[in-house]
């Protein structure tokens, strides 16, 4: 064999190792690179963390007169015991109402609950926007001056409202300071009711009264027929905060003029629209109201089930000895006209 094929031999060799020699420190490279990736997670230090979950959005109802209250929760995922210091503060107007403090171990959490301040009765419906912020502030004792935080931000509406109470000043057709139940009247009579409206609102609306009519045991929500609703509606304008309303709302009944029996029931006063009630509440929502058949000038009641003679008294072995004595007067009177005429005729 030639020298130059030797060499042409001694090459092919001397390349096939160095290729083995190029894959195994491959190899060994990717193995330390896994070696270093799969090392176990207790090796590694966490550093300080905290997370903040709120409401997205919470609703205050300035009639309840309550403040209204923002859940939070914040957690430590970290390996430390971790003192957090949280703050609220309105957006628009830029100041803090609320803060507060928690120590919270490692992987543990806190709930927690930002009180806003207590609105007005008058506040007017708005939509504002309430950071919450909780920032770590110490780390197993000692002080984070790094100060890793959190930030929710939280809608916070007020909402629209009216709220009415009704007072029934005058029944009847008098005035009162208060109105006494079972008041009574009589067929035909024109009821008179006034009432005086005391609102409360965040808004400007005009809200609608009527009245209404429920006969006792009756269950029905209907109107009693025969009775008329002289005028229905009182419109009352209530502005922004409290409005009171002065001899406003002025209701007029009818009552037949031919009941044939005392009618019983009461009258109330209702938002229009809302549903009419079929029984009668108490008073003061309510007021008994009695309407009495009418009777003669003796006493005596036409249309009812007792006859004439039973309103009077008289019994049915009576009747002969009343009738024979009513004849004797009619006669004693006619005989006395009779010899006046004739005694006035002689002269």
């Amino acid at each position: 064999m030639t020298n130059d094929g030797n060499n042409s031999i001694h090459e092919r060799l001397l390349g096939r190792s160095m290729s083995r020699v190029v894959s195994v420190i491959c190899m060994m490279l990717c193995l330390s690179s896994m070696a270093g990736i799969m090392s176990p997670v207790s090796a590694q230090t966490i550093l300080p963390e905290i997370v903040l979950e709120c409401d997205d959005e919470i609703e205050i109802n300035p009639e309840d007169r309550t403040a209204g209250i923002i859940d939070c929760m914040v957690e430590n995922p970290s390996s430390y015991q971790e003192k957090i210091d949280v703050e609220a503060w309105v957006y628009s107007r830029e100041y803090v109402f609320w803060s507060d403090s928690f120590t919270i171990e490692a992987g543990e959490s806190v709930n927690f609950g930002v009180i806003m301040p207590l609105p007005d009765r008058d506040t007017e419906p708005e939509e504002d926007v309430v950071n919450v912020t909780a920032t770590i502030s110490q780390v197993a004792g000692a002080p984070y001056p790094v100060g890793a935080e959190d930030t929710e931000e939280v809608t916070v509406i007020i909402i629209e409202y009216s709220s009415c109470e009704i007072e029934y000043s005058g029944f009847g057709g008098y005035w009162q300071d208060s109105v006494d139940v079972d008041d009574e009247f009589v067929s035909g009579d024109e009821i008179s009711i006034w009432a005086v409206i005391d609102c409360w609102s965040n808004v400007e609306v005009e809200i609608s009264y009527q009245i209404h009519l429920i006969e006792k045991n009756m269950g029905s929500s209907s109107w009693p027929s025969d009775f008329q609703n002289i005028n229905d509606v009182c419109y009352v304008e209530i502005d922004v905060g409290k409005t009171t309303t002065e001899d406003d709302c002025d209701f007029k009944i009818g009552t037949p003029t031919d009941l044939e029996k005392d009618w019983e029931g009461c009258i109330v006063i209702i938002e229009k629209g809302d549903l009419r009630p079929n029984i009668c509440p108490e008073y003061p929502v309510g007021i008994n109201l009695k309407v009495e058949k009418k009777s003669t000038g003796l006493g005596i009641e036409f249309g009812g089930n007792e006859s004439v003679m039973e309103q009077l008294g008289i019994t049915e072995e009576q009747v002969p000895v009343i009738a024979g004595s009513i004849g004797i007067l009619i006669l004693i009177i006619g005989g006395f006209v009779y010899y006046r005429r004739k005694g006035r005729e002689y002269e």
